[in-house]
C-alpha cells in the first residue's frame, strides 16, 4: 500500500521569478525514489492502492478544552465544515446526545450521533453552544477534528519543522512585513472552506482547496481529463489506482505525477495526485469543473504554513524538512 512516505519523494519546489523572491527550491529525500514523470507505466503493472488518510508523521495536533474540561488532542482539518468529536471523548465528559444528523465527509454522507457541548476553546479560538457529530476514533485518529466552524477569523499555524500547530487570531498582513523566504497565496472562502484563488494545476485553472485533515492531494476525474488533454503527447507516470478513506470506501482512479501546480507566485514541480470523484466533489457540484484538495503531502513540503482565515490568505514558509535537503538556487 503505498502512503505518503511512499511517494513524496522527488517532488520539486520553485518561487516564480518576481522581484526580491526569485528563488527556488528542490527538495530531495535520500531514502526514497520515485521514477522520473517521464517513464511510461508498464500496462500490466498491478493497481496501486493508496491510502488517503493521514500517517502519524502528519498528525499535528493542538490542546482543546470541552466545558472547560481537557486537554484533548485534537487535528485540525480544514476541509470539515463542522468540528467532530470521538465516542470516548462524549464518554468521558458525560455529554448529553442531539439528534441523529448526516454529514457529508470526502468519501461519503453518514448518519451520524451527535453530542451536545457547552463550550470549546483550541488556542485563541472559541465555539459557544453548538451540536457536534461524534464519530468512531478509527475515521479520526484524534480525540476530535476541528473544522471552519471554529476557525473564523483565526489563523492557524502549521510548523512542520518543529512539528507544532499553532491556533491564534488573525494576523495584519503586508507584503512589506513578508519575509524573503515566505510566499503568500490569496484565498477566499468559497464552499466554506479556504480556497485559493488563483491555481493551476498542469496548467488548467483549478478549483483548489486546503485540505489540512487529507493524508494526499486528490483531484477530480475533470481535472484528470483535463491534464490527459494537455499532456497527450507526453510519457507522465500514470498508473490505475484504488483510493483508500479513512472509513474504509474505495474509489477507482489514478495515480500521477503532476508536472506543475502554480498557486499565486508559488510554482511546484512534479507533484504525486491521486484522481477520483470522491463524494465531496459531488456534494460542492464540482464533478464537472476540475478541483482538487492539497493535503498534507503538499503542505509538508514547507517549513511552515499559516492558512489565516482572517485576512483569506495562505502563507507558505521555505526551509528545511525532515528527511528534506532544499537546494537553492539564487
Amino acid at each position: 500500500m503505498l502512503t505518503r512516505r511512499n511517494i513524496t519523494a522527488g517532488l520539486g519546489i520553485s518561487l516564480a521569478a518576481s522581484s526580491a523572491m526569485a528563488e527556488a527550491i528542490t527538495p530531495v529525500s535520500v531514502n526514497q525514489s520515485l521514477p522520473p514523470a517521464t517513464t511510461p507505466a508498464p500496462p500490466d503493472d498491478p493497481v496501486l492502492i493508496l491510502d488517503a488518510s493521514l500517517d502519524d508523521d502528519d498528525r499535528l495536533t493542538v490542546e482543546v478544552e470541552i466545558n472547560g474540561q481537557g486537554p484533548f488532542n485534537f487535528v485540525v482539518d480544514t476541509g470539515a465544515g463542522r468540528s467532530v468529536l470521538t465516542p470516548a471523548v462524549a464518554e468521558k465528559l458525560n455529554l448529553p446526545a442531539g439528534p441523529q444528523i448526516l454529514i457529508h465527509g470526502i468519501s461519503s454522507a453518514i448518519t451520524s450521533p451527535t453530542a451536545r457541548i457547552d463550550s470549546m476553546r483550541a488556542g485563541e479560538a472559541r465555539l459557544g453552544a453548538a451540536v457536534l457529530p461524534v464519530l468512531p476514533y478509527e475515521r479520526v485518529g484524534a480525540d476530535g477534528l476541528l473544522g471552519v466552524d471554529i476557525l473564523d477569523r483565526r489563523n492557524v499555524v502549521m510548523d512542520f519543522r518543529k512539528r507544532k500547530l499553532l491556533i491564534r487570531r488573525s494576523q495584519f498582513f503586508s507584503e512589506m512585513t513578508r519575509k524573503a523566504d515566505e510566499v503568500s497565496v490569496p484565498a477566499d472562502a468559497r464552499f466554506g472552506r479556504l480556497t485559493l484563488t488563483d491555481a493551476r494545476i498542469a496548467g488548467t485553472r483549478s478549483v483548489a482547496f486546503i485540505d489540512s485533515g487529507g493524508g494526499i492531494s486528490i483531484g477530480n476525474m475533470a481535472l484528470q481529463r483535463a491534464i490527459a488533454a494537455k499532456r497527450r503527447r507526453a510519457s507522465d507516470l500514470v498508473k490505475p489506482a484504488r483510493l483508500l478513506t479513512a472509513g474504509g470506501e474505495v474509489y477507482l482512479g489514478e495515480f500521477r505525477v503532476v508536472p506543475s501546480i502554480t498557486m499565486g507566485n508559488l510554482h511546484l514541480t512534479n507533484i504525486p495526485m491521486a484522481f477520483a470523484d470522491v463524494h465531496i466533489f459531488d456534494v460542492w457540484s464540482l464533478n464537472h469543473r476540475p478541483a482538487a484538495l492539497l493535503g498534507a503531502d503538499v503542505l509538508k513540503l514547507f517549513a511552515k504554513v499559516e492558512l489565516d482565515f482572517g485576512s483569506d490568505r495562505v502563507l507558505f514558509k521555505l526551509g528545511q524538512r525532515n528527511g528534506l535537503t532544499p537546494i537553492y538556487n539564487v
